[in-house]
């Protein structure tokens, strides 16, 4: 297999938080403008599109999410024992081994409980009341968000989660809901109420860097690695609000961030090609087999060691991407969106809960070509209808543009011909998915579903068992 290969860069589509809130009123005037977000919906989640779609301008997400994504490091890099303390005492776990000391990914994970009451909802409403105020809309939006961290920041670590979690499922749930108008359903909302819990996971794509410090702490002793761990933010010289990166300061300081703006589009847009890694990945090619995934835009941090520290700053994220990659229509697509957006990933079980309406979005996490020392660091909350939901089993067993083939099809959706090594690279990636009619059979639950993925894709003899 190829180390590398082609991918168009692609804009996805975003959509506003007002605007989302719009096509959720009924008092909507009649101007075509909720055709127009409605049509951006289906667009951008619907069959014909990517399966993605980016939420801007969410109010208090993104202090919150400045002040969560850089603990990943932080708790990656710790000692095992430090860490399973902090973690235990702010109720989080997770679901990968943290002693390997050559894991690619730390996650730390917690089970969120929506109460059914929209907190993003009352903050747009304060947003409304602050609008004749001088530093209105900045004072609303950063109003309400947990204090100024102290320390090594991780002393708020579990408010965090809990708070920046349940925004981004009350985002998932408005989608949701978005997307039932738009496939005349009334299935992905309700399932997604109906069991009200996701799992939300903080996660550190770990640098090369990384794994050379936590192999090093390992056999020293427990003052010095913990030196390390205590020092894994330093203070940065303060850049200049032309820099696209940013700086982070978080021992006593003030979490500072400086982002280019970028304008607002209503559908996604392909750019320029740019190589990307095949065989160096994060995380390898598969889909999320619940309703919805929400994400906010990574953040990506540039290390260095100093004496007994390591040093992290933010940088921009390199050649603007965010090392998301998707596998769509035979062709590989490296996706881009503003710094501070929320991405809306659609899930195996709203195309089987859609009738097919909706995509399912084949993906992966690619590291940066030739970077030993940049880390990526995000947030996921993932959406699911309750374990016992039964799913319905269509006639067209969903074997969509991406499902694997039992032919020699060498086409790409647009009838071009493809070359011999661009066939080679879509069955490379194509044989690493179970076929979604393998792990989906008629009368079968949520749960049962979930544990046949889980099992074709990691279990033993599983396509991906040593990833």
């Amino acid at each position: 297999m190829a180390e590398t290969a082609p991918a168009t860069a692609l804009d996805i589509a975003d959509l506003p938080f007002s605007d989302l809130l719009l096509l959720n009123s009924p008092d909507l005037p009649d101007d075509g403008r909720r055709g127009r977000l409605l049509a951006t919906v289906a667009s951008s989640l619907g069959r014909g599109g990517y399966g993605l779609l980016a939420i801007t301008n969410v109010p208090r997400a993104a202090a919150l999410r400045r002040r969560l994504l850089p603990l990943a490091r932080r708790l990656a890099v710790m000692d095992h024992p430090s860490r399973s303390q902090l973690l235990k005492k702010h109720g989080l776990g997770s679901d990968v081994p943290l002693k390997k000391l050559d894991r690619r990914v730390s996650s730390f994970a917690r089970l969120l409980r929506h109460s059914g009451e929209f907190q993003l909802l009352e903050s747009m409403s304060e947003i409304e009341s602050t609008k004749n105020e001088p530093d209105c809309p900045e004072k609303a939006l950063s109003s309400n968000v947990i204090g100024e961290p102290k320390g090594d920041g991780t002393e708020k670590l579990g408010e965090l989660i809990e708070e920046l979690g349940l925004c981004m499922m009350e985002l998932g749930i408005l989608v949701a809901r978005a997307c039932d108008i738009v496939t005349g359903g009334n299935q992905l909302e309700k399932s997604i109420t109906d069991f009200g819990t996701a799992k939300a996971r903080l996660i550190h794509y770990h640098s090369e860097l990384d794994n050379i410090i936590i192999k090093d702490s390992s056999t020293k002793a427990k003052g010095t690695i913990s030196k390390i761990a205590a020092t894994a933010y330093k203070s940065c010289p303060q850049k200049s609000r032309s820099s696209q990166g940013s700086c982070i300061i978080s021992e006593g300081g003030t979490t500072v961030m400086i982002e280019k703006q970028k304008d607002s589009k209503d559908k996604s847009n392909l750019g320029q090609c740019s190589a990307v890694s095949l065989t160096n990945l994060w995380q390898e090619w598969h889909y999320d087999y619940g309703v919805l995934t929400v994400l906010t835009a990574p953040l990506f941090l540039c290390s260095t060691l100093r004496e007994e520290c390591s040093i992290s700053e933010e940088c921009s994220p390199p050649d603007e991407h965010t090392y998301l990659q998707l596998f769509n229509r035979s062709r590989i697509f490296s996706v881009r969106c503003s710094p501070e957006s929320f991405i809306i990933q659609v899930g195996e079980a709203s195309d089987i809960l859609s009738g097919g309406k909706l995509r399912s979005t084949l993906h992966a996490v690619s590291r940066p070509c030739g970077s030993t020392n940049i880390s990526r660091e995000t947030f996921v909350v993932f959406l699911q209808p309750s374990w016992d939901k039964i799913l319905p089993y269509s006639g067209h067993c969903f074997a969509g543009d991406d499902e694997p083939s039992d032919g020699d099809d060498s086409a790409f959706s647009d009838g071009s011909i493809m070359s011999s090594s661009e066939h080679t690279l879509v069955q490379d990636i194509l044989k690493k998915i179970p076929h979604l009619s393998s792990r989906l059979k008629e009368g079968m639950t949520f749960v049962e579903f979930s544990q046949q993925t889980t099992k074709q894709y990691y279990g033993s003899g599983g396509i991906q068992q040593n990833n």
